[in-house]
């Protein structure tokens, strides 16, 4: 069983998912966060709001970044999308969250165990600098499955600030 460091940032506002989406990975792209595309790679969808489900989708080398962006954008669900970034030896992963299946309400990002053995400060570092990209009401990390303070997405979102406002993170937006 693999292990992921999370990351989760909530919006301050819903925002409409494709150019959300869109103008975040040209951002992503200025810290050499790249989306992949490849044979290997696969779009992950998140289940509805009610529980209405979709089957992931391969992707293939020909696949540009904006038909990635209106693939994940055409699932009312959204999903995680593949990012690699060089410092990582293996890949990053950020899935974007709606609670209400309309508007993208915020994203986690996930980091590899193996990679946060030795590679915690690099990834504050690139915490930090997404947190300048997007209007964010809290930044909370580690919150994976594994985690003391563990965050189910499937709680709703008023659950969930609550348990952000009752708990501390290694890494903590509240603590700025």
């Amino acid at each position: 069983m693999s292990y992921f460091d999370e990351t989760l940032f909530l919006l301050k506002e819903g925002k409409e998912p494709k150019s959300f989406i869109s103008d975040l990975n040209k951002k992503l792209n200025s810290i050499n966060v790249a989306l992949q595309r490849s044979d290997y790679v696969v779009v992950v969808f998140n289940d509805c709001r009610n529980e209405e489900e979709k089957e992931p989708i391969w992707l293939d080398n020909s696949t540009t970044e904006e038909e990635v962006v209106d693939l994940i954008c055409s699932w009312k669900g959204l999903g995680l999308l593949t990012y690699r970034h060089p410092d990582f030896r293996l890949e990053v992963d950020i899935n974007y969250l709606t609670w209400d299946d309309k508007l993208l309400r915020g994203f986690v990002i996930s980091f590899a165990g193996s990679d946060m053995i030795y590679k915690q400060d690099i990834q504050k570092k690139l915490i930090s600098e997404i947190s300048e990209f997007v209007d964010y009401e809290y930044i909370v990390g580690d919150i994976s499955n594994v985690s003391r303070n563990y965050i189910r997405m499937e709680e709703s979102l008023d659950k969930i600030k609550e348990q952000i406002l009752n708990n501390t993170f290694e890494i903590d937006s509240k603590t700025w």
